[in-house]
C-alpha cells in the first residue's frame, strides 16, 4: 500500500508495536523510494516499522498481492490505503476496536469492515469539487465506494477496508488479472464463501479524487472496460443501473427509426433526472454553478462508462491509459 501523509500512519494512537506499514512502490520516477528509505532511516522511537517493497508490474492489483504475500506470519489484519489519503490519528484504534466487537457478535464470520470516504481536507479546485459532488450522487458512484451513509451496515463494497488475513487466504487473495474492480471481485468471493462484509462511519478517510475533466473521462471509460471483465467472471454482478444508459440509447434509437413521434421522451426524462441531481448537489454544496456542472459530469460519466463497457466486451487485455500504481 502507498501512503500520502506518512505521519498520519506513523503517529496513530494504535500501539506501534501492534502494526507495521508496508509501502509498495510501482516503479515511481518521482523519488518516492528514496524519500521512504530516508524516512525509514530516521524513524523515531515509538513509531511502527516501515517496509518498502517494489511492484515491477506497476498495477494496483499486483501491489495488493505483493503486500499480502509479504505479511509476517503473526499478522491477523491488513488495512489498505492509497497514496492520496489522510485520516484521523485514532483511525486504526477505533476501527480495530469496532472490528473486534462486531466479530465477537457475529460468530467470527466478519471478513472486512470498510469506512466512509470524505473530500480532501485541503481546498479543492472547482472541477475537483464537481467531481466530488458527482461521485457522491446516486447517479454517479454514490451507491458504491463513495456512498455517504450513516452508522454500521452490511455491504458488498467496503471502501479502504480492514480485512482479516485468514479471510483473504481462504479465497486466495486478489485477482491480479483485473486492473480495476479487483476489490469488488474479492468481496464477491468472500461473500460467496460465507463471509460478512460491513462498512462503518465511526471514522473516515479523506481522499483526493480526480482533478481534471480528462481524468474524469478516463475514469469512466476504464471502469466500464473492466466492469465487463468482472461481469464475465461473475454474471450476477451486473446492476441494471450500469446498463441503463445503453438501454435508454437503444430504446430512443428504435423509437426514432420506427417513426414514433414521441421518440424524444426517454432522453428528455434522462435530462430532467440529471438536472434534478444538479439542483440537489448545488444546494448541498452551496455552489449554484453545480446546477450545470454536475449534469455535464454525470452525462460524460454515463457515456464513457458505456463506451468502455462495450470496448471491454469485444477487446481482450488492458484498456488504453489504464491506471498504474504511482
Amino acid at each position: 500500500m502507498c501512503i500520502r501523509d506518512r505521519n498520519s500512519l506513523c503517529n496513530q494512537t494504535y500501539p506501534s508495536s501492534n502494526h507495521q506499514i508496508i509501502i509498495v512502490d510501482g516503479n515511481s520516477t518521482d523519488g518516492t523510494p528514496e524519500i521512504v528509505k530516508e524516512y525509514i532511516e530516521n524513524l523515531k522511537e515509538g513509531m511502527p516499522e516501515i517496509i518498502l517493497l517494489n511492484n515491477p508490474n506497476r498495477y494496483v492489483s499486483q501491489a495488493r498481492n505483493i503486500a499480502f504475500d509479504n505479511l509476517p506470519d503473526e499478522v491477523e489484519y491488513i488495512f489498505e490505503t492509497v497514496a492520496h489519503a489522510t485520516f484521523p490519528k485514532n483511525h486504526l484504534e477505533i476501527r480495530m476496536n469496532q472490528f473486534l466487537e462486531l466479530q465477537a457478535k457475529n460468530a467470527n464470520k466478519i471478513a472486512a469492515i470498510g469506512t466512509i470516504l470524505k473530500p480532501p481536507e485541503e481546498k479543492m479546485t472547482f472541477m475537483g469539487t464537481l467531481i466530488e459532488a458527482s461521485l457522491g450522487n446516486p447517479l454517479g458512484s454514490g451507491r458504491g465506494a463513495y456512498a455517504q451513509f450513516k452508522g454500521l451496515q452490511r455491504t458488498r463494497i467496503p471502501p479502504l477496508a480492514i480485512y482479516r488475513v485468514d479471510a483473504l487466504k481462504s479465497v486466495d487473495g486478489y485477482d491480479d488479472e483485473l486492473i480495476t474492480a479487483q476489490d469488488s471481485e474479492l468481496n464477491m468471493r468472500l461473500i460467496k464463501n460465507g463471509w460478512q462484509i460491513w462498512r462503518s462511519d465511526i471514522s473516515c478517510i479523506h481522499v483526493t479524487k480526480r482533478q481534471t475533466f480528462l481524468q474524469w473521462l478516463r475514469f469512466g471509460h476504464r471502469n466500464g472496460f473492466w466492469r465487463v471483465k468482472l461481469v464475465k467472471k461473475h454474471p450476477t454482478r451486473l446492476p441494471l443501473g450500469e446498463i441503463a444508459p445503453w438501454f435508454g440509447f437503444l430504446l430512443t434509437l428504435s423509437l426514432f427509426l420506427s417513426g414514433v413521434n414521441h421518440w424524444w421522451i426517454p432522453p428528455a426524462l434522462y435530462l430532467i433526472v440529471i438536472f434534478l441531481a444538479g439542483i440537489i448537489e448545488s444546494v448541498r454544496w452551496k455552489k449554484p454553478l453545480m446546477f450545470f456542472g454536475v449534469p455535464l459530469l454525470l452525462f460524460s460519466l454515463h457515456t464513457t462508462f458505456s463506451i468502455g463497457f462495450l470496448h471491454g466486451f469485444f477487446v481482450k487485455g488492458k484498456a488504453p491509459k489504464d491506471r498504474v500504481q504511482v
